[in-house]
C-alpha cells in the first residue's frame, strides 16, 4: 500500500491521455470497493473472487510514461517500439507462470497502449486495448480501458457557455479563502479544508483542477461533496476551470458549476467596494502536448469574447476595487509558463495582451497550476501576483525548488519575478507543505494571510504583510 507521499505523485502529471487514465483507475477501483463492501455486509464473508489489482498496480503505466515525459527524456523503447507479439500469443495458457509474469506485462501493455493514444497511433491502441481487455489480463485492466475510452469519448467536443452575465453579490462576505489545485479527494486535501473551516469563511474559492480529469465522479467526490460536508450547506462556493476539469471534456465541471449555482466558468463576485472576476484559462489548455493550447488565453466563441466580457467589468468597475483569478499563471520564475515558435517564456503573453490596458486598475491577482505558493513583488505592471496552487497536491523538493529557471523568455528582456521569501512554503525533507490563503475585506482595504499545512498537519500562518 502507498503511503500519502507515494499517492500525490500520481497527480503531477498533466497530460491528458495519462489523466483519463487515472481516473478511470480510481472509478473502476471505486466501483469494486463498493460492491465487495455490499457483499461483505449481505453476506457476512469474505468474498471468494479474484481479487482486484491495486491501484499502484494499475496506475504503474502512467509512472512508465509520466516520468521521462516530465523530464523531457525519452520514453522507454519498450512503450515505443514496434507492435511485440501479444502477451496472451506469448504466454499461451501460462498458468504457472501468471504470478510473476503476468503482472509486469499488464503495465507494459497498458503504457504501449497509453503511449499509442497518445501517439495517435489507432492501430496500435486498437491492439493493445483488445490485450488488456480479452487476454490474461482481463481482471482489472479491461474494465479500465473500456472505462478510459468511455471518457475519452465524452470529451470529444468541449463544452463551454458563452455570453453568460454570472454577477454574485458578495453581500456580507468579508472573508474569502482560496484554494488551488486541491481537487484530489484524498486524506491531505481534507485535512486542508478542514483547516480552512476552523477559520470560518464566508465564501470559498477554488481557482481550478479537480483529478484526475475533472469526470462527474471526480468533481462530485473530490470536490462537491467534501466541500458541504466540511463547509455546511450556506457557504458559498465557486470553482474555476483548471486544465484537468477538461481532460474528460467539461461535463463534470459544468455538472459541478450548476450545483454551486455558478452558472458558468467565468463569473464576478462584488460588492460596493471590491469586484473578484474570474476567468476561464482552462478550456484552452485541455490538450498541453500542442503548442497553441500549451500557452493558454481566453474563449473567443463567435461574437463573443470572454476578454471583452471581463474587460468591461474593469473600465465599469465604479469605483470598485479589481481582484483577478485565473487557474493558469500570469508569469513564473519556476518554469516555463509556456512555449511560442519554441522559446519557453516566464509570462504569458496572451494574458498579458488581455489585461495589460488595465493591470493598473488590478489590486490582486491570484493563479494556482503551479504546485507552489508565490508571493510576487510589483512585475509587468502587476501590483501583486500570488500563485496559491499547492493546496492538496505538494511539489516534492526534488522536482521543484524555490530558484529561478534559465534560459526563459521575459517581457522586453527583464529579469525574473522576484518573490517573497517569508512566504515560502516549509518542507518535511521530501515534499512542501500545503496552503491556502484568506483575504480578509473591511471597506475598501483589505489584507490577506497564507497559511501552510504540513501533511495532516495544522495550518500556522507564513509572516508576510500582503494588505492595501
Amino acid at each position: 500500500m502507498m503511503n500519502s507521499s507515494d499517492r500525490h505523485n500520481l497527480y503531477t502529471y498533466s497530460d491528458p491521455v495519462l489523466s483519463l487514465w487515472q481516473a478511470a483507475v480510481a472509478e473502476v477501483q471505486g466501483r469494486h470497493e463498493s460492491v465487495t463492501n455490499r457483499m461483505a455486509l449481505a453476506t457476512s464473508n469474505r468474498l471468494p473472487a479474484t481479487p482486484m489489482p491495486a491501484q499502484n498496480e494499475l496506475m504503474s503505466p502512467v509512472y512508465l510514461l509520466g516520468e521521462p515525459l516530465k523530464a523531457n527524456e525519452k520514453v522507454p523503447d519498450e512503450i515505443s517500439a514496434k507492435v511485440a507479439a501479444p502477451v496472451s500469443a506469448a504466454r499461451p495458457g501460462a498458468v504457472a507462470e501468471a504470478k510473476v509474469l503476468v503482472p509486469a506485462d499488464c503495465v507494459k501493455v497498458a503504457a504501449q497502449f497509453l503511449w499509442a493514444e497518445m501517439t495517435g497511433n489507432k492501430e496500435k491502441s486498437a491492439l493493445y486495448a483488445g490485450e488488456l481487455k480479452d487476454s490474461v489480463c482481463d481482471i482489472g485492466w479491461g474494465e479500465c480501458v473500456v472505462t478510459y475510452l468511455a471518457y475519452k469519448a465524452s470529451g470529444a467536443k468541449l463544452l463551454y457557455r458563452s455570453n453568460q452575465n454570472p454577477v454574485f453579490d458578495l453581500a456580507d462576505g468579508k472573508t474569502i479563502a482560496i484554494i488551488g489545485d486541491w481537487g484530489t479527494g484524498d486524506e491531505v486535501a481534507i485535512n486542508l479544508l478542514q483547516q480552512v473551516a476552523a477559520l470560518k469563511p464566508q465564501v470559498l474559492i477554488h481557482l481550478g483542477d479537480v483529478y484526475y480529469a475533472g469526470t462527474h465522479n471526480e468533481e462530485q467526490g473530490n470536490f462537491l461533496d467534501i466541500c458541504r460536508k466540511l463547509l455546511g450547506p450556506n457557504v458559498p462556493i465557486f470553482s474555476l476551470c483548471g486544465n484537468h476539469d477538461m481532460y474528460s471534456g467539461g461535463e463534470g465541471y459544468y455538472w459541478l458549476v450548476d450545483q454551486l449555482g455558478q452558472q458558468a466558468s467565468y463569473f464576478c463576485l462584488q460588492n460596493e467596494d471590491w469586484q473578484f472576476l474570474a476567468m476561464d484559462t482552462g478550456h484552452n489548455d485541455h490538450d498541453p502536448l500542442t503548442v497553441a493550447t500549451n500557452m493558454t488565453g481566453l474563449v473567443t466563441d463567435g461574437s463573443w469574447a470572454e476578454e471583452d466580457w471581463l474587460l468591461d467589468k474593469i473600465n465599469l468597475a465604479k469605483g470598485r476595487k479589481t481582484v483577478l483569478l485565473s487557474h493558469h499563471q500570469l508569469f513564473s520564475p519556476f518554469g516555463a509558463v509556456g512555449s511560442v515558435d519554441g522559446k519557453s517564456y516566464a509570462y504569458n503573453p496572451n494574458l498579458r495582451s488581455t489585461f495589460q490596458a488595465v493591470m493598473d486598475q488590478v489590486e490582486w491577482w491570484f493563479w494556482g497550476h503551479e504546485h507552489t505558493l508565490a508571493i510576487f513583488d510589483p512585475y509587468m505592471g502587476l501590483k501583486r501576483g500570488r500563485c496559491v496552487g499547492a493546496s492538496a497536491v505538494p511539489v516534492f523538493t526534488d522536482q521543484q525548488s524555490y530558484t529561478n529557471a534559465s534560459g526563459l523568455e521575459t517581457y522586453g528582456g527583464a529579469g525574473l519575478p522576484v518573490w517573497n521569501t517569508k512566504g515560502q512554503l516549509g518542507d518535511n525533507g521530501t515534499s512542501y507543505n500545503n496552503c491556502f490563503a484568506l483575504m480578509t475585506l473591511n471597506g475598501s482595504s483589505a489584507n490577506v494571510d497564507y497559511y501552510q499545512v504540513p501533511m495532516l498537519g495544522t495550518a500556522t500562518k507564513l509572516p508576510v504583510d500582503d494588505k492595501l
